[in-house]
């Protein structure tokens, strides 16, 4: 794939603890242990214009560490953040850019206004604000944001464990493609019309993908932690036309989910279907 000049590139593709996960001892996780090649990072991509040189994060991870130096091979600057709730996975890595360690200024963090209340009242990430390493800009439900004149960004609410934010979606669109980045809902059951809407009008989906099937979680209280299960959403769409269900691109995948596991017959199962797996340094041009 030739490179142009704005795309999104894919920096992580797990669950929010990541793969190995912490205190994972069972044999979904020990060759990751073993082997630090096949470790995966928290679900984030970014957007990369290169005619400004500046990349604009969606989602924030703990790791945010590795994935930064990954995308220091495009020479770009960070410009911005982009929040889709309140679970660790997905916001903890702002923590890294106040005073003990990148010292940033000014960076805006685009959040929905359950999310900026709890940035504010929070007092490890209040003082970010108040030193001025982070501005918080409001987000609301369905409204488009033109970052500049080469990609716009529109919010959208799904359901999902809203304990401490509303927990939003992401259609990001460029002047040829449309991209949608959905780590988290709760099912699909109230989101079903929605969904095929979202895979008719863009290009490429990023959807939940942390389970493939429930019967995997063995030590968990599986209905405190709902997502959809890709066998089920794969069931769902399995009427879509060929070129349509390559649009789908499962991502978050839990340190059980064998779609990590690239000689697993789930992973092979997923691609018999028609659909894609997300892989970390993927590139998809939208300009």
């Amino acid at each position: 794939m030739s490179l142009k000049k704005v795309f999104i590139y894919v920096i992580g593709t797990s669950q929010d603890g990541g793969y190995p996960h912490l205190g994972c001892k069972e044999e979904c996780c020990q060759m990751a242990w073993n082997n630090p090649l096949v470790k995966r990072f928290p679900s984030s991509i970014a957007l990369v214009d290169m005619n400004v040189r500046k990349y604009w994060l969606f989602d924030i991870t703990p790791e945010v560490k590795e994935q930064i130096h990954m995308l220091d091979a495009f020479e770009c600057e960070l410009a911005g953040v982009f929040i889709t709730h309140a679970h660790i996975g997905h916001y903890m890595g702002l923590i890294n850019f106040g005073l003990e360690v990148m010292n940033l200024n000014s960076i805006p963090v685009y959040v929905m206004p359950k999310m900026k209340d709890y940035i504010q009242k929070n007092s490890m990430f209040s003082q970010l604000i108040k030193n001025k390493n982070i501005i918080l800009n409001s987000l609301n439900d369905n409204q488009n944001i033109i970052i500049n004149e080469n990609f716009s960004v529109k919010p959208f609410q799904v359901p999902h464990r809203n304990e401490l934010s509303e927990t939003v979606g992401f259609m990001i669109k460029g002047s040829e493609k449309s991209i949608i980045y959905l780590p988290d809902i709760d099912s699909w059951k109230n989101f079903k019309n929605a969904l095929f809407e979202l895979i008719k009008y863009n290009n490429l989906l990023f959807l939940d993908g942390t389970f493939y099937s429930k019967k995997e979680i063995k030590n968990r209280d599986i209905s405190r932690i709902p997502h959809p299960e890709i066998i089920d959403t794969m069931r769902m769409l399995s009427h879509l036309k060929e070129n349509d269900k390559k649009k789908i691109h499962f991502i978050h995948f839990n340190h059980t989910n064998d779609a990590l596991r690239e000689d697993s017959n789930i992973y092979d199962d997923i691609i018999k279907n028609g659909f894609l797996i997300s892989k970390e340094k993927q590139l998809f041009n939208i300009n």
